[in-house]
């Protein structure tokens, strides 16, 4: 987090601080919804209690109105073979009253003799139709008890029925029983739950999935017969499914009692999905909102904060750089943010301040520097002419030879100040150019007739060195090319004095000055000799690390070799 930027820092400041609002939005929509769910498994349990009780209540009272029916003397009086035709009306007026006080729930009751047949019905119509081969007349005759069978199209009405029955038992042996239809609209017209906000339906239907019972056209809600029948087949208690009416709806099924029937309660399922869109949409809000809080706390971030930063950096680095630039941000910032920047400008205009007051100094330094070396370069050339005029003075070859060796000492230091003030760096030197201007020095300024020319061959790297290894380098050279001009060279075609700095790697470097000349014993570090120039040559040499050998060659000429350490030094501004 240390390296992170102040604008994601911002923002992540600002989505801690969201965070727990989020979570707690986020809880509160689970929990609507959790709501919500159990709240839909209460109506449907409620529901399905409304059913289950529905049963019990009509099948109780089936029951109850059956027995009190069969208690009654009149319909007892029913199945005496002799009874009256106005006997008969009085039972079916009996029975047909009592059909009358429950006009929803029950169809018909009907008074069976032991052969099945109907001696007294509240429907006088169906009297004397035999019931014998009706399922729920076996079940009474077989079990002399209180039976429901399965539903079953009545014969008395038009309607769908569930049966129910109850003997008549004379000492103990089956005489006939009354029967009483129950509805199955009593079922479909259950009233929906106060609780529930959803259009709950009730639906009755066989095992093959098709609807009984109920008014036409009420039953589209529901879906395909065979759909229905695979579920009641696999004992399928709840699922999912579109409705013959294109609708989905969630579907629970209860089997009622020994009817081969059940009850399909129908919940549209969109009340519940729109309740979850609704409730995650709520959600989805906030966090649309939440995300929109971040996003403009970023811009807002990168606007007023880093941009401003950014230019402060821009200008900080245009100072640094020694360019010519103008504090003026094209937008107005925050006040803070102002004060910062005035700041940085007092800041960067102290630095411009001090870097004039330094380059002013800097080259104060430099032309004094120049002063100083061109001066002393001046002052070893009077020098090295005072030599010269001191030399004309002496008549002896030797002295006036030693008088030289001076000279060319003087020019040497002369030629290496003039270097160090005509370069950029007062502190370094071109060491190849160096060697060739001392060269040169020391060929032209040699006297006398007897002068040779050889030919120069000089091989040194391009590099930069430091006077404390250009003087000692270039007194060597001055001493080894000196003592080889003294060489005789009339025997030679090509006169050559080979001058050359070998690179042997990790900065370790080899000097060879070789001449072709025959040394006739005039030169002043033969090695056979213990003269000066010899001595100055190896004392040079230690001062560099290193150290020197001098031999001579197949030609009779002198090879002096010095090797050494090149510590390398950097050009300062």
């Amino acid at each position: 987090m240390a390296n992170w930027s102040l604008r994601t820092k911002l923002v992540a400041a600002l989505a801690a601080t969201l965070a727990p609002a989020l979570a707690l939005a986020a809880w509160s929509n689970y929990a609507a919804i959790q709501f919500e769910k159990a709240r839909r498994t209460d109506i449907v349990a409620e529901a399905v209690e409304r059913v289950a009780s529905r049963e019990h209540e009509l099948i109780d009272g089936a029951r109850r109105t059956l027995a009190g029916a069969c208690g009654n003397e009149i319909v007892q009086k029913s199945l005496d073979p002799a009874v009256t035709p106005d006997e008969i009306q009085r039972c079916q007026a009996y029975l047909g009253n009592l059909v009358r006080q429950f006009p929803e729930e029950y169809s018909a009751v009907i008074v069976l003799d032991e052969t099945g047949v109907a001696r007294c019905a509240s429907v006088p119509a169906v009297q004397g139709v035999n019931f014998a081969d009706r399922e729920i007349f076996r079940l009474v005759r077989d079990s002399q008890a209180f039976s429901v069978g399965a539903y079953v199209a009545s014969r008395a009405t038009p309607n769908t029925i569930i049966p129910t029955a109850t003997p008549f038992l004379v000492d103990g042996k089956f005489h006939g029983m009354c029967a009483m239809g129950i509805s199955l609209g009593a079922f479909a017209q259950l009233p929906t739950p106060q609780a529930s906000a959803h259009a709950l339906a009730i639906r009755i239907v066989d095992r093959l999935g098709l609807p009984v019972g109920g008014a036409p056209g009420t039953a589209f809600e529901l879906p395909v017969a065979t759909r229905l029948a695979a579920a009641i087949a696999d004992r399928q208690t709840v699922f999912t499914d579109y409705g013959q009416n294109g609708q989905r709806y969630e579907f629970h099924v209860l089997p009622l009692g020994r009817s081969a029937t059940f009850a399909v309660i129908v919940m549209p399922e969109d009340g519940g999905i729109a309740m979850l869109a609704y409730s995650w949409g709520r959600f989805a809000l906030i966090v649309v909102v939440a995300a929109i809080a971040l996003g403009v706390t970023w811009f807002a971030a990168d606007r007023w904060c880093v941009r401003p930063l950014r230019y402060i950096e821009a200008y900080a680095g245009r100072v640094s750089r020694g360019e010519e630039t103008v504090f003026a941000p094209e937008s107005p910032w925050a006040q803070e943010l102002v004060t910062m920047g005035e700041a940085v400008r007092q800041m960067a205009d102290g630095i411009a301040s001090r870097q004039k007051e330094l380059k002013v100094g800097l080259e104060q330094r430099d032309h004094m520097l120049r002063e100083i070396h061109h001066r002393v370069k001046n002052n070893l050339q009077m020098i090295s002419s005072l030599l010269n005029l001191q030399a004309g003075e002496i008549r002896s070859p030797r002295i006036r030879r030693f008088f030289g060796d001076a000279q060319n000492r003087v020019l040497t230091l002369s030629i290496l100040h003039r270097h160090l003030y005509e370069r950029s760096s007062w502190s370094l030197v071109d060491f190849q150019q160096f060697i060739s201007d001392l060269v040169r020095q020391i060929s032209v300024s040699r006297p006398g007739v007897q002068r040779p020319n050889p030919r120069y061959h000089i091989r040194a790297p391009i590099m930069a060195v430091g006077p404390d290894v250009a003087i000692p380098v270039g007194l060597i050279v001055t001493e080894a090319v000196g003592s080889a001009l003294n060489h005789d060279f009339g025997a030679v075609a090509t006169p050559e004095i080979r001058i050359e700095a070998i690179d042997k790697g990790n900065d370790d470097v080899e000097l060879v000055i070789e001449d072709n000349g025959v040394d006739t014993r005039r030169g002043s570090i033969g090695p056979a000799r213990g003269g000066f120039g010899l001595t100055l040559i190896r004392g040079l040499a230690m001062q560099l690390g290193g150290e020197a050998r001098v031999e001579s060659t197949e030609t009779g000429g002198t090879r002096v070799v010095v090797a050494f350490h090149m510590v390398r030094e950097e050009a300062s501004a």
